[in-house]
């Protein structure tokens, strides 16, 4: 079959909200066929073909043809009306673009949001700075008690994931990136504390387990990240302890 009909049919089944399965038992034939048309790997016979077009309310030719529908034209006209939105996770940090031109960059090396037309804060081991401008510690420490003000970090990381998953219709495995939210956590707690122990790495562990097993399939021997967790907490309790007596 044609790339360009499989997805036109993976397209037409997302927009009707119906799974392989549900639109399998539409069509009275198994999942496997339908999973098979959208991977070019087999091709509808006519009289599908024909329950394809009733279901999804076009013709054959739109649907043979891949003529842009009602639907994609809107959808590329709204598009062409406003700017592309950007998700980006990754080991650099998350960084999130909204269509109105704000921004969100989260990392290691610091925190920045700029709003545009609005304020600039930027937050890094230099110290907080608003449009350019560096706060002071005592005026910061008077905003801070003042306002009991949390960076809203895991909100950044769910809504940064929900923003992407729409976009991309990837749900799993990519759910499991909001594992960073207790790691970020417990990471901030151990620098803070300087604790090793007080670090999530169990979560850690399981974060790895679950990436490789769903993407990978390697759940053996994946599963031998588990038995470091022991090694870990015994390495992390001898240099708390060393550090309490030093």
């Amino acid at each position: 079959m044609n790339i360009e009909i499989a997805n036109k049919l993976l397209q037409l089944r997302k927009e009707k909200g119906l799974s392989q399965e549900a639109l399998a038992q539409e069509l009275g034939i198994s999942r496997q066929a339908v999973s098979k048309w959208e991977r070019a790997e087999a091709s509808p016979d006519t009289d599908n073909l024909i329950e394809l077009a009733k279901l999804y309310d076009i013709s054959l030719d739109e649907l043979l043809l891949h003529e842009p529908t009602t639907k994609e034209e809107k959808q590329e006209s709204q598009e062409d009306e406003q700017p592309e939105k950007y998700v980006h996770i990754g080991m650099d940090g998350i960084h999130v673009k909204e269509n109105t031109g704000d921004e969100v960059h989260v990392s290691w090396n610091g925190i920045h949001v700029h709003e545009k037309g609005g304020d600039k804060v930027d937050i890094d081991e230099d110290g907080v700075y608003i449009n350019g401008k560096k706060r002071e510690k005592k005026d910061w420490d008077d905003f801070k008690y003042e306002h009991r003000y949390e960076f809203p970090f895991g909100t950044i990381v769910f809504l940064g994931y929900l923003i992407y998953v729409v976009m991309t219709g990837q749900w799993h495995p990519t759910w499991i990136i909001l594992f960073i939210i207790p790691l970020f956590s417990s990471l901030a707690s151990a620098i803070r504390k300087r604790k090793l122990s007080h670090f999530a790495y169990p979560v850690l562990a399981l974060m790895i387990f679950l990436w490789y097993g769903f993407t990978q399939y390697l759940w053996h021997p994946a599963w031998i990240i588990f038995l470091t967790v022991p090694c870990y907490y015994a390495i992390a309790h001898y240099i708390d302890h060393r550090k309490n007596f030093s």
